[in-house]
């Protein structure tokens, strides 16, 4: 006997009456679209189209120019964090790490570029440098990178990159902003924090991060 004309079984649930027929029917529907799915992926594997990388590494690169636009409603946290960077730490600290941690697109980056272009920061730090660092995380490219932030030539190695900018920040009093940072692989934090450690005492470093990791990780020295 056909299946299609088996005698109705209903189940009564509440107000609600469910048939077999019902579900025969989802099912014809989800084998027809299962069909129509496979017949595309076909068409596009025929035609060598490639699925689009969503890959963090695609994405543009910050920079620290800032739309004024962007920043209306946020002056509240744009003053707060200017105060946290004007302080001076209470214990007497060359360097400071102040982490702006929150999940993409809630405008950690648009935070941080207001406050790294605000009047009364610019008068405050002697040298003032923005990198966007990104999945990607290599100290040659990041040396490399704030070196030529703060003007100066580079086409060395990456040894001599790292003596050119700790002689640049020594005894500086400096604001770097290092943006999108996903690496938490401490030894290599460690590594680019020893060239910041000989700053004046206030210097600042703004880290924004989707990952409480690398947070915790800045901060924890």
């Amino acid at each position: 006997m056909n299946s299609k004309s088996t005698p109705l079984r209903v189940k009564v649930e509440g107000q609600h009456q469910v048939s077999d027929e019902f579900f025969i029917n989802i099912k014809d529907k989800l084998e027809d679209t299962i069909e129509t799915f496979k017949d595309l992926q076909e068409k596009i594997g025929l035609l060598g189209l490639k699925k689009r990388s969503t890959k963090q590494e695609t994405t543009t690169p910050s920079t620290s120019l800032v739309d004024d636009s962007d920043i209306f409603g946020r002056q509240r946290e744009t003053e707060d964090l200017i105060d946290c960077l004007l302080s001076e730490d209470a214990k007497g600290k060359e360097l400071t790490v102040v982490p702006i941690v929150g999940m993409g697109g809630v405008g950690k980056t648009t935070l941080a570029k207001a406050v790294y272009n605000h009047e009364r920061v610019k008068d405050h730090f002697g040298l003032k440098a923005w990198f966007c660092v990104s999945e990607r995380c290599d100290a040659f490219r990041i040396t490399k990178g704030l070196l030529q932030e703060i003007g100066l030539m580079v086409n060395d190695s990456l040894n001599q990159l790292q003596v050119k900018l700790k002689e640049s920040l020594k005894g500086n009093k400096f604001l770097v902003v290092l943006d999108d940072v996903w690496n938490d692989n401490y030894d290599e934090w460690d590594d680019l924090r020893n060239l910041f450690v000989q700053g004046d005492i206030g210097s600042k470093i703004v880290v924004t991060t989707r990952k409480e990791s690398v947070a915790l990780m800045m901060v924890n020295e």
